[in-house]
């Protein structure tokens, strides 16, 4: 908690304050919003039994729908939709939703996904862990674009431990895995081999809780994000804003500290075409940090340009970005002013999930219940999907087309598009 001041600093504090809520009001009166009374009723329900709402359904409609359920990821690969769920992974057709191939694992019913991934070169590979049984060992799969399997292999249980809750991992070119187990950096075969493991690439916790006569012990990594670059060269990226850099041998390259300020908002990524990783953050205006892999030199922007924004954050055109902002969103321009905020309004719901745009600077967001909200580069409302689930799982895709996609683990995946007139 932040130490509150009294005296003159907190009345110059409160008058910041009233004036930051004038100028989030004014931000705010630049958006038009659609009836709120004026919807359509779909024939999905959430998981309370309430029936899903479309705003905007003048303009919009259900393109296609899909009853699976129970998706836990997905993801867009060229013309396709792939669903991973507890069981399987499924691929469907963006255009009609029609299942183009499904891929069961059939080993067990209790192993259940850990990290599922593509890579560069079209290898899809899920790690699944038994989550009843700490004595099962590890399932390794890897197919194809078409669906076919590649290969398959298990990890032995206790020569490689899994991080709970999440694991982060990546795939290179010639189909090595690269992940964290048992506090180490490893590289697996498509075979299973143990290529190379490195250890103190972040930090590695085992905490043990006792109930009664039992006990649990949580592994924990400090890793966000592994990333392998046009070399096969693997990033490494800590929660305390760390970077690792390896050789696809394994040999530590170097490592570096990169910024760690507080920050309003964050967006970053790997970029190929230069071979650099670059983050643009709020603190509070834009800044931007360029790390070139190749080299190790980290190079701070405090006065980034469009064109370095525009490489990892949510662009909504012409020098406009949307970012996240309390209980809802905003679009900034370059030097950080705010053009206008949207706070989100379904009573209970004020999470930002997702902060999506498409090629046309239209904005699609997600809040923690499942509704979608989409705007246009003024602050128009264009449709809003009013799901309110409480307890299932939900995720957001937006093609090139600008078509949404609602994967939700209660009713399944849902597509809204544009009418055409």
């Amino acid at each position: 908690m932040h130490r509150k001041w009294i005296g003159l600093i907190a009345g110059f504090a409160l008058l910041l304050g009233f004036t930051g809520v004038s100028q989030a009001s004014a931000a705010t009166d630049k958006v038009k919003l659609l009836p709120s009374n004026d919807y359509l009723e779909l024939p999905y329900t959430n998981d309370s039994g309430k029936k899903v709402q479309l705003r905007g359904y003048q303009n919009f409609e259900v393109d296609w729908s899909d009853e699976a359920s129970s998706v836990w990821q997905s993801m867009l690969d060229g013309d396709r939709l792939l669903l991973l769920d507890g069981t399987s992974t499924k691929a469907i057709s963006k255009s009609d939703g029609r299942e183009l191939w499904t891929h069961d694992y059939s080993d067990s019913d209790t192993n259940f996904p850990k990290d599922w991934g593509l890579s560069a070169q079209g290898t899809l590979f899920t790690i699944r862990q038994n989550i009843f049984d700490n004595t099962v060992d590890h399932r390794i799969d890897l197919i194809d674009r078409s669906g076919k399997v590649k290969s398959s292999y298990t990890l032995p249980h206790d020569r490689f431990i899994l991080p709970d809750f999440i694991t982060y991992s990546a795939m290179d070119s010639r189909d090595n895995l690269v992940t964290v187990a048992s506090g180490n950096l490893i590289s697996l075969s498509p075979q299973g081999e143990l290529n190379w493991a490195v250890p103190d690439i972040g930090e590695w916790t085992a905490t043990t809780t006792e109930v009664a006569d039992f006990s649990f012990t949580w592994h924990k990594t400090s890793l966000t994000e592994v990333i392998i670059d046009s070399r096969d060269n693997v990033l490494a990226l800590t929660d305390s804003d760390y970077a690792y850099y390896l050789s696809n041998t394994g040999k530590l390259l170097w490592q570096k500290q990169l910024d760690r300020s507080t920050k309003s908002w964050s967006a970053s990524g790997y970029i190929p075409a230069t071979d650099q990783w670059v983050r643009a953050y709020g603190n509070p205006n834009p800044r931007v940090e360029i790390l070139d892999l190749k080299s190790g030199k980290l190079t701070k922007v405090n006065k980034p340009t469009a064109a370095q924004l525009d490489l990892v954050m949510t662009k909504a055109g012409k020098g406009k970005y949307y970012v996240k902002a309390k209980r809802g969103i905003a679009q900034i321009d370059a030097s950080g002013k705010t053009l206008w905020e949207y706070p989100l309004r379904l009573n209970g719901y004020y999470t930002v999930g997702a902060l999506l745009s498409d090629s046309k600077g239209n904005v699609y967001i997600k809040d923690n219940g499942g509704s979608v909200f989409s705007l246009d580069p003024a602050g128009n409302e264009r449709f809003v999907l009013i799901v309110k689930n409480n307890n299932s799982l939900h995720d957001i895709l937006v093609d090139g087309k600008g078509t949404l996609y609602l994967i939700d683990s209660h009713f399944g995946t849902l597509t809204i598009k544009p009418k055409h007139k």
